[in-house]
């Protein structure tokens, strides 16, 4: 979420992204994802977690949440907020059907 993977291309259509803003916070996610969703581990305390890392990117500006690694949507999804989520996982998954199909 620190590179410029998403950022640069987002900001070509004039989106700013927001990551959490401290290190503690983006090595827990870090973590969580290799050590817990990454091995099919799904903890309410993580869920809980998460939820309170979205609320707080939300009172800093985020108006929607994107979910870029394909392991978070086991964990939290569009119906544990208000704001719009995009899947990513999904979104390129029904690209490639649509290809696929046309």
């Amino acid at each position: 979420m620190e590179m410029d993977f998403y950022k640069a291309r987002l900001r070509k259509y004039g989106i700013e992204a927001i990551i959490p803003g401290d290190q503690v916070t983006r090595d827990y996610v870090q973590d969580t994802i290799k050590n817990e969703l990454g091995v099919g581990i799904i903890k309410p305390e993580t869920k809980s977690r998460y939820i309170s890392i979205v609320n707080d990117l939300v009172n800093d500006g985020a108006e929607c949440l994107i979910l870029g690694c394909t392991e978070i949507p086991l964990l939290i999804s569009q119906l544990d907020f208000e704001i719009p989520v995009f899947d990513t996982a999904k979104i390129h998954t029904q690209a490639i059907v649509n290809y696929a199909l046309n």
